[in-house]
């Protein structure tokens, strides 16, 4: 017993001892030689530590600190540059610290950071486009009257192809500014663009000077409802919702294009509550907007009206296998099954689609008429209803998705006549499909598409339909490749778009682009 306390003895009295090494040791990380000496004498003299131990410790004390860890950049998901621009293994190489708190480096794209108050990124994209084009001969006799009209001040006319089409063009150019501000919970996002109008790409639109394509603020504060303020796509479908950076085709299908909730354009300037689909399987978006597209409001219109109606998106998506998130094809070569589906809806109340009087604006219709909704042109004002559903599906190298809309056009009660009723115009109905499977992983894939569109379900005849097929080279990622696709575009117009009798519009297209972003 005696003995059994002796040790418990001398137990209780070496706590204090460990206490104040393990103390010690913590000093040590962060003090001098000269602080610790004092310190490595106490244990010494009390017996802790040998004299090889106390020689040992105060030999590693005299050795300069290391390297401070190096704080953590903003991790910040913007795609419109190009791929979202998450922190990358070689991020540190590329970093140089300036001291007290400043770092420069590239990380896909240049950027500057002061700790954790302030960061700016500056990114290019470029994309480079080839394109061959032939058309049946109905294609300079008729032309298309309806979907894709030629818009030339309040006259609309029927857009004619009278011969084959070859043309480079710079297809997309655009400068981004992003980063935080203050706090990495609150970032910002500045996009210009300045992109070429292809005779083959929204062909009675305008794009061809600067102009700026988004501004705006992400307040990321509350986790599951973060805000976004200012101008930027309404969030409204997969292919709506990705950039045109990370598809598996040279550009987007036009059933996505058609099918914008505003009919006019992708984005849109309001207000956005969501979640942040990085973070949760399960996430939402509603937003609330002007509903007359970019760099302009309804009370900025030629002739104002229905300045009191704005449009409403709301958008719902489940992760159900894996997190396939919203780049197109299985560049990851996922090892599971990924599976994710989602559903929108957009309203847009009181839109004026008439080419005169009040409310009328030439930017609006030809943006209407440039993404092939060209049939809603002088139908009066209406009010649209949008619903759009989609999946994706991902696995080893394949990659399948697919969206379907349904638009609904109703008549304001103001403007019904005898001969204008509330059914004048039917609703829009379409879809597409497309997959895609990598013959060398991450390098070489092969893809294919269909598309189909009903633009008035009243009348049968009026479709059109897209078959493409294509190949991809990834030099590095969707950040650098090569992309080339080909297929037949097929319109049909009825005896009463012509005039006369009804045709069929042919265009056999093949396009080669190269994409790189920096």
């Amino acid at each position: 017993m005696d003995n059994l306390k002796a040790r418990f003895g001398r137990a209780v009295k070496t706590w204090p001892a460990l206490l104040l090494a393990a103390g010690m040791a913590m000093v040590l990380t962060i003090s001098p030689a000269r602080a610790a000496d004092p310190a490595l004498k106490i244990l010494l003299k009390k017996g802790i530590i040998t004299q090889q131990e106390y020689d040992e410790a105060l030999k590693e004390a005299e050795q300069p600190p290391a390297a401070p860890v190096e704080a953590k950049p903003m991790t910040q998901a913007k795609e419109d540059a190009g791929v979202p621009t998450e922190k990358s293994a070689s991020a540190q190489d590329s970093t140089v610290d300036l001291g007290k708190g400043i770092r420069f480096g590239y990380d896909r794209g240049l950027y500057t950071q002061f700790k954790d108050k302030f960061q700016l990124k500056i990114r290019i994209r470029l994309q480079f486009r080839y394109t061959e084009s032939s058309v049946n001969s109905a294609y300079g006799a008729v032309g298309d009257t309806k979907n894709y009209p030629t818009i030339s001040g309040t006259a609309i006319t029927a857009r004619k192809l009278q011969e084959d089409v070859s043309e480079f063009d710079v297809r997309r150019v655009r400068l981004v500014f992003e980063g935080f501000a203050f706090n990495p919970e609150t970032t910002y996002f500045v996009q210009f663009r300045n992109d070429t109008n292809g005779t083959t790409t929204q062909p009675t639109t305008t794009r061809s000077t600067t102009q700026l394509y988004d501004a705006y603020v992400d307040l990321k504060q509350i986790p599951l409802a973060n805000l976004r303020i200012g101008q930027y796509r309404t969030l409204f479908g997969r292919q709506e919702y990705v950039s045109s950076a990370l598809l598996q085709f040279v550009d987007r299908n036009f059933v996505a294009e058609a099918f914008v909730p505003n009919t006019i354009d992708r984005r849109d300037q309001g207000i956005t509550l969501l979640s942040d689909p990085a973070k949760h399987s399960v996430n939402y978006a509603f937003g609330v907007f002007n509903g007359v597209g970019i760099n302009l409001t309804r009370l900025g219109l030629n002739t104002p009206g229905n300045a009191n109606e704005l449009m409403y998106v709301g958008r719902v998506t489940a992760d159900v296998l894996g997190k396939p998130g919203y780049p197109e094809g299985d560049l990851g070569y996922s090892r599971t099954p990924q599976l994710a589906v989602g559903a929108s809806y957009g309203y847009d109340g009181g839109l004026q689609t008439n080419t005169t009087g009040a409310g009328s604006n030439s930017q609006i219709s030809t943006a209407i008429a440039s993404l092939g909704n060209g049939r809603l042109l002088n139908q009066g004002v209406v009010n649209l209803g949008t619903t759009g559903v989609d999946f994706i599906f991902k696995y080893k190298g394949l990659s399948f998705q697919g969206e379907g809309f349904v638009r609904n056009v109703d008549l304001r009660d103001q403007f019904l006549t005898p001969s204008l009723q509330r059914n004048h115009v039917g609703n829009a109905t379409g879809f597409y499909v497309q997959g895609g499977y990598f013959l060398v992983p991450k390098t070489i894939e092969v893809v294919g598409r269909y598309s189909y569109m009903d633009p008035d379900t009243l009348h049968m005849q009026y479709t059109l339909t897209s078959g493409l097929g294509g190949l991809n080279w990834y030099l590095s990622g969707h950040e650098h490749k090569l992309q080339v696709d080909f297929g037949v575009l097929t319109t049909h117009l009825s005896a009463a778009d012509t005039g006369a009798g009804a045709v069929t519009l042919i265009e056999n297209r093949a396009r080669l682009q190269y994409t790189i972003v920096f």
